[in-house]
This record gives structure tokens, sequence and C-alpha cells, in this order.
């Protein structure tokens, strides 16, 4: 994130260069990281570990409050987590992840509560909480920081003794640290560099930093070390600036964390990096091949957010004006940020809530569900928008959100990711539609080369994307529920968990094709969004399957709809692969709804 422009220390410099990484000068952003080697799509860019973590308190029971691994998130262990017999509110994996956190932290914070305490924690306002919750971030990295800095005081006296006796001892230090792990030395640098913009924080967020500050040295523990209160004060500018939220497999939030190396990466509203966490470990994954000498770059903000939202929390949390392409207008990702439009305000999302609870029948919400049921006849729009008959919606009407859906799928999957992928096989051009096909494995889609696509596509990432967006604002805008509006993705998004979670398959499939759409167009193809919501696409396709075979006998219909899971699995394959990996619990998901799919297959011939 925010850094400094003073001269990057030998052991932060050795770090990184055994990922391939160098920190250059920028005069724009300070310091950008950029690559000296090519870096492929899927790669871990590098690690970064933690120099304080905190688990968020709804979720301490359910993670291991050292290691933020969940109960039974390895396939090789389901044995429940620990809780600390003493204070009673941590829990850990098991006694190695208790001893490394006594080791820390926890020795110092483990005390039992009295039963006014246990009270006060039920009640506590969420105010209390973010303080708590700062207080005990503040002081994990004051323990670490404090430690550090009491064994490079004693190291430097020892080289200076060993000096004056004609030793020296630095050189042999530097050839044991081993140059792909992350020492304290180079997590205390990286920290250390780290911009915590002093005054430009508000008066009420400094008089916060010094509120927590302030309980926190007055702890015991903290008694004898070297850092003053206004060290605590510039740690917590360079925590607001600068950590992270801790994300589980599905992407959410459980913690919070301070990972100096990662805060190193520079934010872009189209990144070509995406952050990821194996428990507790962060890591920087690629999601595009990143050529050498360009920069490796973040997203600090959900991208899926308008234009006007991005800008103005990146400025008011990490005080820079973005100037990205998708935060520009003159290039083809810029102009999703005028199609997608403007959120809603919070008034304007209490009111359409309010709405929603008194079953108003006129709300979007409403209208949604009476496109899903009525408007939207989804084997004749499949049948229609094929990739193989150069079919367009009528340009004399609006394009309602099923014709939206139907017509840009066919541009959009699995197009997108052909182009930033050049080895994802296709059947061929000449496969006609509804052509059984034997199934092994699924590791090609049965739909046309780009080249034999119709409508034709693009060739190039920007074309396929600019030319879906032109298509779509051709068209006519409808009086309501405008498909392609950021306020009908958030509506859609609520309405897609609803129906899963009761069951309406036919309309959580709709909804997910909806989504994949929008993402699609917001997201870079090989982003974790794409790969976890393509999962629950092909989740709720698969099912709608099923519920369709236990109550009716149409068989059209089924036939459609399992070209779209094979499409849907495949693109979830591919991009799992590339951002979470095949060791992970989405892998794992996928494929067995491979084998389930291609078994049914099997049996239905």
């Amino acid at each position: 994130m925010t850094t400094t422009t003073t001269t990057t220390t030998a052991a932060l410099q050795k770090y990184l260069s055994s990922y391939s990484l160098a920190l250059a000068e920028d005069p724009s952003k300070g310091r950008k990281v950029v690559a000296t080697s090519l870096i492929e799509r899927g790669s871990i860019v590098t690690t970064s570990q933690p120099l304080g973590t905190v688990p968020l308190k709804a979720h301490r029971n359910e993670f291991c409050n050292y290691c933020f691994r969940k109960l039974g998130a390895s396939q090789y262990s389901t044995t429940p987590l620990k809780r600390c017999s003493r204070c009673k509110s941590a829990y850990f994996c098991d006694m190695n992840c208790f001893k490394n956190a006594w080791l820390s932290y926890h020795q110092y914070v483990c005390r039992p509560k009295s039963s006014d305490e246990e009270e006060d924690d039920d009640d506590e306002d969420k105010e209390e909480n973010v303080l708590s919750m700062d207080v005990e971030m503040l002081e994990r990295v004051a323990l670490n920081a404090t430690r550090y800095h009491k064994r490079k005081a004693k190291m430097d006296q020892e080289e200076e003794e060993e000096g004056v006796s004609g030793s020296s001892s630095s050189n042999g230090h530097e050839e044991d640290v081993e140059q792909e792990e992350e020492s304290v030395e180079v997590t205390m640098e990286a920290f250390e560099s780290l911009m915590d913009h002093g005054n430009k924080h508000s008066r009420h967020v400094q008089e916060h930093f010094a509120k927590v500050a302030q309980r926190a040295m007055s702890k015991s523990y903290l008694e004898d070390t070297p850092l003053t209160q206004q060290d605590l004060i510039r740690f917590m500018g360079r925590f607001r600036c600068n950590n992270f939220s801790i994300y589980d497999q599905q992407l959410f939030a459980i913690g919070e964390g301070t990972y100096p190396v990662a805060s190193l990466f520079n934010h872009d509203c189209r990144p070509n990096a995406a952050i990821l966490f194996d428990g507790a470990l962060l890591m920087v994954k690629a999601i595009d091949d990143i050529e050498p000498g360009h920069e490796i770059t973040v997203a600090y903000v959900d991208i899926a957010h308008s234009r006007t939202v991005r800008k103005q929390t990146l400025k008011d949390k990490y005080y820079f004006e973005c100037r990205c392409d998708r935060c520009r207008d003159d290039n083809p990702v810029g102009r999703i940020d005028a199609m997608l439009g403007e959120e809603m305000s919070d008034w304007d999302r209490a009111a359409s809530l309010l709405q929603e609870g008194e079953e108003n029948g006129d709300t979007d919400r409403a209208r949604i569900l009476q496109l899903l049921e009525k408007d939207w006849d989804l084997l004749m729009l499949t049948r229609r928008f094929n990739r193989h008959n150069n079919e367009v919606p009528d340009t004399d009407e609006p394009l309602t959100l099923p014709y939206y859906v139907h017509f840009l799928l066919p541009f959009l999957t699995p197009y997108l990711w052909a182009t930033s992928n050049p080895a994802i096989r296709f059947v061929g051009g000449s496969t006609p539609v509804g052509t059984s096909m034997t199934i092994q494995h699924i590791t090609e889609f049965d739909d046309p080369p780009t080249a034999f696509a119709r409508p034709y596509p693009g060739e190039t990432y920007l074309e396929v994307l600019g030319n879906a967006i032109d298509k779509t604002l051709s068209y006519k805008t409808p009086d309501r529920v405008i498909p392609y509006r950021i306020t009908t993705l958030a509506n859609c998004t609520r309405l897609f968990f609803d129906e899963m979670m009761e069951g309406h398959w036919r309309n959580a499939t709709k909804l997910g094709m909806y989504i994949l759409v929008q993402y699609a167009i917001i997201y870079p193809p090989y982003h974790p969004m794409l790969a976890q919501h393509l999962l629950l696409l092909a989740k709720s396709a698969w099912n709608s399957i099923i519920q369709n075979e236990l109550v009716t006998q149409t068989k059209q219909l089924e036939k459609v709809q399992e070209r779209g899971v094979r499409r849907w699995i495949l693109l979830a394959k591919e991009t799992i692969a590339h951002t979470f990996g095949k060791q992970s619990q989405m892998w794992r998901e996928v494929i067995e709804l491979e084998w389930i799919f291609i078994r049914e297959q099997k049996l239905k011939k």
C-alpha cells in the first residue's frame, strides 16, 4: 500500500529478489513492486507473514486463533478446536499452535474473566468492539516490534564488540538467511517503511489512535518496551492504511492482519494479482501473466463498486487519487463504470429494504422475480443465442434482463478466458447444437473456437470487452430493472442467495447466469470472485436438472441445461486451478461435481 521512498534495506531487497521482484521509484506512487522476470498466471508472486493477527469476535470459535485454519478444513483432520482452559476465549488447532501463540502473545493476555467481564462481552457495542480489536492488534505488533528491537540492539552491540577484536559476523549472518523465507528482519523492515500519513487523518481518527495507544501502553507486559506512545500512534496510522482483512476459502472475512510485505504492493482497479490466504499466511497470486518490468498490483477495495465509491474510499482511507485505466474513460476497461452507473445511497438502500419488507409488489425485487417466473424462457433463449447462428436481440426493443444475459453470455463465455489463455481447447467450429458427445473428462468446450463463433466476440480481451459494452449500450434502456446497472447486480445477488436457500434452483440458475455476465465484465477472468461464482453457478444448474427430473418429464430443457453445467464446470476448473489452486477445497468440490456429472451422463446413454 502506501510506502516511503527511503532506500530499501538489504534483507528486504534479498527477499524480494528471490521472488523475481524489485522495488522501483515511481513519481506518482512513491514506490512500486515490479517483476524482474516473467511471472505466469496462477503463480505465487510472494507470500507475506503477519506481524499481528486478530480474529473477528464472531468467528473466534470456528478458526484457530493462531494459524486461522478452520475446523475440519483439512481432509486429513476433523479434530475439534481446543479452547484455552484458562481464558476460555481463545481456540487453537492443537498444542503446537497453542505453544506458538503462547510464546508470541497469548501468555501476556491470557487470564480468567470475571462474570462481570463476560456480561460486558455480551453487551459490547460496535464502537467498543472496534476499540478492543484495535488494542489487541496494537499489543501484538508492539510485542513483536519490542522483541525485534531488543534483539537487534543486542546483535548490534555484539557485532560492535567483535569488530573491535578484529572479527566480523555480519556477513556470516546474511549468508544464514534463507532467501525464500520471510525473516523477522524482512517483516520489520517492510513495516517500518510504511507511511502512517500523520496529520492527514481526521481529528476523530487521531483521537481514536491516541485512545488505543494509551490503553495499550497501560498494559504491564509493555512496561519495558522501548516504544513510546507516539510510536504506537504511528503504528495505528500504518494499520489504517495498510492492514488486510483475512478471508477463508469462501472469501468471508474472519479476521484482520498486519502484513508488511504485502503492503508494498500498490492498488489498481483492474489488478493483475489478487490476495488469498492459506490460514494466516497471505499469498499474492498472479491472475494475469506479468511481463518483466511491469508493476504488480492488487485491489484495496472491491472493484465491483462504482467508480465514485472506489475513488472516495481510496481517498478517504489511503489518501491518494486513483488514476488507473478503470478510473479513466479513454479505454474499454474505463467504460465499465459508465455502464454500471452509481450505487444506491445508504438512505435509498434502507428505503428499498423497508419497501421490500412491506411486500410492495412494485419493487425492483418483485419485478426481477416476475421476470424470472414469467418472462424468462430458458429453453427458447438458450436455443436462440447459441454461439452458432449470429442471432441478436431486436434493436427496436429495450434490452431486458433475460435477453441481456443470453445475448452477452455467448460473447463472454468462454471467449474472455480464451483471450487470456491460448491453451483453452474447443471441440471445433462445426459441432451442431444438441449433438450427443461421449464424455470421459471435461477438458474442452463444446463451443466453436473464437474464429467460428457467431456473433464474433473479438480476438483480444479488450476487444471482447469493448464489443460487449458497445452492443449493450446500443439498445434502448428499459424503464425499470436496467440489467447492466450496479443496483440491479446488488438486487440480483441478494435474490440469488435467497433462491438457493429456498431450493428454487431454476431461478437461482438464471440469476447465477446474470451475475456471471456482470462479474465477467467487472473482474479480470481469473479473479477469485469469478472462480467462486462459477462453482456456485455449476452447482445451481446441476441441482436445477435434478429438481427438473423429479418434477417434470421435460427432457429438452434438461439437455440445454446439461450443456450449461458442462460449460460452467469447465470454466470453474480453469479459473479455480489458477487462483485457489488444485490443493484447495474449491478444487475438490468442482472435481467431485464433474465426476457426478460424467457418471450421470454415462448412465443416461
